[in-house]
């Protein structure tokens, strides 16, 4: 193998690692770009919820009524009915006796299609509790659609 042999060997094999490094680079773009959108959408969210005057509601709210059952994070399980319903969160009806800042697990259907979300109690009142709905942007959307067609 001559001395231009060799070199040209060496080129093709550093070539072939950088041509990988790129797509390595490539994919990390990918993604950076996907969470950069999901951040401008939150960072949106939030400049709402700040804006002089709003009440913290960033989503619009239904006036429907539907079956939920729900499990806190001490294991006791209730069923209640939910109304005043958005993507972000609801007013749901209920016996069940929950404080501000507990988490619990809802299940429920609409129009077909099952949902389990993570909620937060954040307000209680005599006939039931609001929740804060902690759920990613595609179930988000998917709960926003359904409750459109109600």
């Amino acid at each position: 193998m001559t001395i231009l042999e060799a070199e040209n060997q060496n080129l093709r094999r550093r070539m072939g690692a950088l041509q990988q490094e790129f797509r390595g680079l490539q994919a990390t773009h990918t993604r950076v770009l996907k969470e950069n959108e999901q951040l401008k959408d939150r960072i949106a969210v939030l400049e709402r919820q700040l804006r002089p005057g709003a009440d913290e509601r960033t989503h619009a709210r239904a006036d429907v009524a539907f079956r939920v059952d729900g499990v806190n994070s001490r294991g006791e399980a209730a069923m209640g009915v939910a109304r005043n319903v958005s993507a972000g969160g609801a007013f749901i009806e209920t016996d069940l006796h929950l404080l501000p800042g507990e988490l619990m697990t809802i299940t429920f259907e609409l129009l077909g299609r099952p949902f389990k979300l993570q909620a937060e109690v954040v307000r209680v009142l005599e006939a039931g509790f609001g929740v804060r709905f902690y759920i990613d942007l595609q179930q988000q959307a998917a709960l926003r659609e359904m409750l459109t067609r109600l």
